[in-house]
């Protein structure tokens, strides 16, 4: 990752492309459920995907357990034709776990936007009461995309109680994308730190990120980021540079 040395303390600006009145506004997605199973657990907990350059199909995800006095969530329901009734057949998995680990996989998930197929669906939950939540595919079967990454070195995506606050991943693998730093400190003053970026889409609720896994921009294009500071003299002043250098 690329040394960026500077000789006040600055903060960063990614350049997106588009604007923000192109980009769907995920808070105010419907979130109503049509139909939902009758739950073993007190408390399941809710995420949603959404799907589509608008962000248009939406699928939800509900962890919940195999009985009300299981020690961890070990069933997830998953809208997969993104209708809103999670009593359909097929929609209900079963954890494969591993102490603290649990994993929920598809083989294939279609997507209900476009009708791609993507393979390796994956569902990861870490810790049982609480636990923290990724999700997974490979788009079109070719690409890893990752969704629950915080904006710096905090906890990963946590579903919540209620439909109404549940966090949105947006898997969006043609573009255009976002990006989101990965780096929770301010740049020293004289020195040279590296600086991340996550490459992807920008979600809705705490830890909502959705990026690539991999390397997908050709080689010897990078992101062309603004660095904004002030001086010795209080001024504000810009800097561009391109970030190419990869992890």
């Amino acid at each position: 990752m690329r040394a960026i040395i500077l000789g006040c303390a600055c903060w960063l600006l990614t350049s997106v492309p588009g604007t923000a009145a192109e980009l769907p506004d995920l808070g105010k997605l419907e979130r109503k459920i049509a139909r939902e199973p009758a739950y073993a657990c007190k408390e399941p907990l809710y995420g949603l995907l959404v799907f589509g350059p608008q962000a248009e199909k939406r699928v939800w995800l509900v962890l919940d357990k195999s009985k009300p006095d299981a020690a961890a969530y070990d069933v997830l329901y998953v809208d997969r034709n993104a209708d809103g009734d999670l009593t359909a057949s097929g929609e209900r998995l079963v954890a494969s776990s591993e102490g603290e680990l649990a994993n929920f996989t598809l083989t294939e998930f279609r997507d209900p936007a476009t009708g791609a197929t993507h393979t390796d669906f994956r569902v990861r939950l870490t810790g049982k009461n609480a636990p923290t939540v990724m999700v997974s595919l490979k788009w079109q079967g070719k690409l890893s995309l990752g969704g629950g990454y915080p904006p710096d070195s905090g906890d990963y995506m946590k579903f919540t109680s209620r439909p109404e606050t549940a966090p949105v991943v947006w898997f969006q693998g043609d573009g255009p994308f976002r990006f989101q730093r990965w780096y929770s400190a301010k740049l020293t003053i004289g020195g040279g730190d590296d600086f991340k970026v996550f490459l992807g889409q920008i979600g809705s609720g705490a830890s909502s990120f959705c990026a690539f896994q991999e390397h997908v921009l050709p080689a010897g294009e990078g992101v062309q980021a603004t660095l904004l500071y002030q001086d010795k003299d209080g001024k504000e002043r810009r800097e561009v540079c391109s970030l190419k250098d990869r992890c």
